[in-house]
C-alpha cells in the first residue's frame, strides 16, 4: 500500500524535529503531525498543558463507540544537551546500512511514523474498525507525564478498554511493566566543626547508613518470574558542604523500580519501617515524588495470544517480555485501571544515547502489525 521509502522520509522527518524535553519542546512536532492529520482530514485537537507543553489527541471512528481502542506515543525525547544540530536547528539524521541514526530514532519518532501509517492506511481505504480507535501523542513523557495525565481528565478514557503504547520493544510484545516509586529523603543531624565530627551527626552519613539499607539484596520481595527484579538507583545526594563542617543537613533521591508482588504501598510500608528503625521522627522527611504501579497481561490470555499471532505475521522469533521502565501506559493503569501492551518499533539497549538507531525493516513490520490490530480489534477487546 505505502511506498517504503515514503515511511523512511517520515521517519527521517520526525527525528530531525528537535522535541528534547523541556519548555515548547513539542511545538514543532505538533505542528508537523497536526499537519498530516489535517491533510487526511482526521478529527484532533491540540491539548496545551501549562503553556509550554503540548499533546495532540485525534480520533478515527469505528463501528462500536461503546469501546475504545487507545493508541499513544509520546512527542518528546530525552533532553541530551551536546547533541550535533545542523544550520537550521534541527538535529543531525544519518541513514546508512538500512538503519536510522538519530535521537529519538527509537525512542519513539519510528513509533510515531508506524502510527501514523497504519491510521492513513484506514484513512485511504475508508475502512471502519470494530471499534472507535484515539490516537494521543503526548507531550512531557519524558519528565512529567503532563500528556498523560491529561488523558485521567479526558471523558475518552471512560470506554477505554486497552491501551497500545508505541515506545521501542523491537517488535516483541511487551505485556509486563514495572513499578516506580521517586522518593527525596531529607536526613537532619546535628552540626559541629569538622575536626570534632563526635560533638554533631552527620546527616550524609545517616543518609549512607539508609542508602545501604535500601540497596540490601533482601530489601525486596522475590518477582513474579515473568518480570525482572526490583531495583533501586541513588539518583543524588545533596549537602551544602563546606569541608570543615559537621553536615546537619543532606537530601537523597532514590528511584525504586518494582515487580510484583510489591506495590507502592509496600514499597511505602518497607521505606517508613527502614526510616522508623534506624532515626527518630524530627530527624527526618520522606517525599514521594512520583508513584505508579506495576502493570501486568497474563501470557496466556486471549488478548496477548491474539496479538502475539498478529506480531508473528510479519516477524519470526519474537517474545513475549516484561519491560522494566514505566510509561504513559503506566500512568492509566494506576489511576485509572486501564490494561496496557507495549510494542514498537526500535532498540530498547539504545535509547537515550547519542548512539540511538532504528533498523528501518523494524518501522515497515510495525506498520504492518499496527495496520492488522486495528483490523481485528473484535477479536483483541472482548
Amino acid at each position: 500500500m505505502f511506498n517504503e521509502q515514503d515511511i523512511i522520509n517520515t521517519t527521517i522527518d520526525l527525528v530531525k524535529i528537535d522535541s528534547r524535553n523541556g519548555r515548547n519542546s513539542e511545538d514543532k512536532i505538533v505542528q508537523y503531525i497536526s499537519g498530516i492529520l489535517s491533510n487526511l482530514k482526521v478529527d484532533f485537537k491540540i491539548v496545551n498543558h501549562e503553556g509550554c507543553r503540548k499533546s495532540i489527541i485525534a480520533y478515527y471512528p469505528g463501528i462500536n463507540q461503546a469501546k475504545n481502542f487507545l493508541v499513544c506515543g509520546h512527542l518528546d525525547t530525552v533532553n541530551i544537551k551536546d547533541i550535533s544540530l545542523s544550520k537550521d536547528g534541527s538535529l543531525d539524521v544519518e541513514f546508512k546500512d538500512n538503519k536510522i541514526y538519530g535521537l529519538g530514532s527509537s525512542d519513539m519518532k519510528s513509533g510515531l511514523s508506524s502510527i501514523i501509517y497504519a491510521l492513513k492506511y484506514l484513512v485511504l481505504n475508508n475502512i471502519k474498525p470494530a471499534y472507535d480507535i484515539f490516537f494521543a501523542f503526548t507531550g512531557d513523557e519524558e519528565s512529567d507525564k503532563a500528556g498523560a495525565l491529561y488523558l485521567l481528565k479526558d471523558d475518552l478514557i471512560k470506554n477505554t478498554k486497552l491501551m497500545l503504547v508505541g515506545e521501542p520493544t523491537n517488535l516483541n510484545l511487551g505485556l509486563g511493566s514495572k513499578g516506580q516509586v521517586w522518593l527525596e529523603v531529607r536526613f537532619k543531624g546535628k552540626s559541629a566543626h569538622g575536626s570534632t565530627p563526635k560533638k554533631g551527626k552527620n546527616a550524609i552519613i545517616m543518609a549512607l547508613n539508609f542508602i545501604q539499607e535500601i540497596l540490601s539484596p533482601d530489601f525486596f520481595e522475590k518477582n513474579d518470574i515473568f518480570f525482572p527484579k526490583s531495583t533501586a538507583n541513588i539518583g543524588f545526594i545533596n549537602a551544602p558542604g563546606p569541608f570543615n563542617v559537621v553536615q546537619d543537613n543532606c537530601v537523597v533521591g532514590i528511584d525504586i523500580r518494582m515487580s510484583p508482588p510489591e506495590t507502592i504501598v509496600s514499597i511505602k510500608e518497607k521505606v517508613n519501617y527502614a526510616l522508623s528503625r534506624e532515626f527518630k521522627k524530627n530527624e527526618y522527611e520522606l517525599k514521594i515524588v512520583d508513584a505508579l504501579e506495576s502493570s501486568f497481561i497474563r501470557p496466556e490470555s486471549k488478548v496477548a495470544m491474539k496479538l502475539k499471532s498478529i506480531i508473528n505475521k510479519y516477524v519470526s522469533g519474537k517474545r513475549k517480555i516484561s519491560l522494566s521502565y514505566a510509561t504513559d501506559g503506566s500512568v492509566l493503569n494506576t489511576h485509572a485501571n486501564i490494561p496496557f501492551v507495549i510494542l514498537g518499533p526500535g532498540i530498547p539497549e539504545v535509547i537515550h544515547s547519542k548512539e540511538e538507531y532504528v533498523p528501518v525493516d523494524n518501522i515497515i513490520n510495525c506498520v504492518e502489525i499496527y495496520k492488522d490490530i486495528f483490523l481485528n480489534l473484535d477479536q483483541i477487546i472482548l
